[in-house]
């Protein structure tokens, strides 16, 4: 496993740092507060595969793997500098996993840190340092090593711009990272025979501008990525929210890719009580898929014709504890091939306590190539004060065969017991079969548990 970055290892200290002077603070000013939130996650996973024969029948070997991860997070907020009350803020999330079993394609050890930031709040000025995610706009998603800025002016405006050395994903250097799907290709990826990627050769930066009201809100976002010195993505994004009346709200989205000069995305749709018992939502999709991708990723450049979508969605809630609902959407692919697909569903509370949950549904896809029936039914139920179990079951029924096969299966529970406000045991286990395995079968137990506190004394 790496080492963590020393920029994480950094923010822990000056957390701890930060804290313990907030507490020594804390007898001279008794009505200064701040927040600390410690959360984490243990799974313990077992799971045995019994693959059907790959291609031309090659033998595909089944093991069994009892991989174990960790996840941590860690926040902190308003905390006091000596010119500023409420203004620092501290963010930290990681993850560990320890593989026991024997395996070919995976590390013994591994981790990572996948946010370790600090941030600044006065006024309408905001400041983050460190590794940190942006989401949305003309970035769509990124995480990335560096600093982001914010200023929001009393008018509604707001100007937002960050930039840094893009967080390079984990997978990029396992031996268990494939080009295409070939397990030839995925020997060249053997991180003891490759050096490591130059981090300064993967660089983002980006912009946004925006105003927004208690009424309506609208933003222009720019996002340029590099990759190994070379373009990845140069987007340019637009988004918009409108309440005109009452319980109509009306929100779109866009991502102009300026490289291939199209539109990679863009998304309208509509939300509407039109009563207190009756939704209703309409919605709107292009897509180019093949826009998504890294202008440097081997697959970006198998063009992916766009497509549409259009459809709408109603919920009913007819009695107390019942809600219905249903949706339908058509999809067009080009001049010739349409696809649809349409669900149905029920949720049942019979109990004002909640103890019991019944859900059913049924779902109907037609693709260009295939399609399918689904059906699917849930119970969850509370057992005792502490103690609730859930039920699920899958079926799929294929309107052509997928390797001589035309259903799969997939049935899962598990149990789940409150130990205290802040731990919460639960054990699940499932069960399927696919086109592609005669057998899957999986279990696992996972431990969360969560701490708050603040400088008022809040105890765990």
């Amino acid at each position: 496993m790496r080492p963590l970055p020393l920029a994480a290892l950094g923010l822990l200290a000056l957390s701890h740092g930060a804290i313990a002077r907030a507490a020594e603070a804390k007898e001279d000013a008794p009505g200064d507060r701040y927040e600390f939130t410690a959360y984490g996650e243990t799974y313990v996973e077992v799971f045995r595969r019994a693959l059907l024969p790959g291609a031309a029948g090659s033998i595909v070997e089944t093991d069994t793997a009892l991989p174990i991860h960790q996840y941590l997070q860690l926040r902190v907020r308003d905390l006091d500098t000596g010119w500023q009350k409420d203004a620092i803020d501290v963010e930290l999330s990681a993850f560990g996993r320890v593989w026991p079993t024997d395996v070919d394609l995976e590390r013994r050890l591994d981790g990572d840190v996948q946010t370790a930031n600090v941030g600044y709040r006065q006024g309408g000025f905001q400041l983050r340092l460190g590794r940190q995610v942006r989401a949305g706009g003309a970035a769509r998603y990124v995480r990335f090593d560096g600093l982001s800025l914010g200023l929001r002016l009393a008018a509604g405006l707001e100007i937002e711009g960050y930039g840094g050395l893009t967080a390079l994903p984990r997978f990029d250097g396992r031996p268990g990272y494939h080009h295409l799907g070939a397990a030839q290709d995925s020997l060249l990826r053997d991180p003891n025979v490759l050096p490591e990627p130059n981090r300064t050769g993967y660089r983002l930066a980006g912009a946004r501008i925006g105003y927004r009201s208690s009424k309506a809100g609208i933003g222009v976002s720019f996002h340029e990525q590099h990759e190994a010195d070379e373009l990845a993505h140069r987007n340019l994004g637009a988004d918009g929210r409108l309440d005109a009346i009452k319980d109509l709200s009306l929100v779109g989205a866009a991502v102009f890719d300026l490289d291939a000069t199209d539109v990679a995305d863009a998304r309208l749709w509509a939300d509407f009580a039109a009563t207190h018992n009756v939704d209703f939502a309409a919605e709107y999709l292009h897509a180019v898929p093949s826009l998504y991708l890294s202008r440097q990723s081997v697959l970006s450049v198998f063009s992916t014709d766009a497509y549409d979508e259009v459809g709408g969605r109603l919920t009913v809630r007819p009695m107390r504890g019942l809600s219905l609902d249903g949706g339908s959407w058509v999809n067009f692919y080009d001049a010739s091939e349409r696809g649809a697909r349409g669900q149905v569903g029920a949720r049942l509370i019979p109990d004002a306590a909640k103890t019991t949950v019944i859900g059913i549904g049924y779902t109907r896809l037609v693709a260009a190539r295939n399609g399918y029936h689904a059906m699917r039914a849930t119970l969850s139920q509370q057992l005792v004060r502490a103690l609730r179990g859930t039920l699920e079951a899958h079926a799929f029924f294929y309107d052509e065969e997928i390797q001589s096969r035309q259903t799969s299966t997939v049935y899962a529970g598990s149990l789940g017991y409150d130990v205290s406000r802040s731990l919460n045991l639960l054990w699940g286990a499932s069960v399927a079969q696919s086109p592609y395995a005669a057998l899957d079968a999986q279990t696992l137990v996972r431990a969360s548990y969560v701490f708050d506190a603040s400088s008022n004394g809040g105890a765990p």
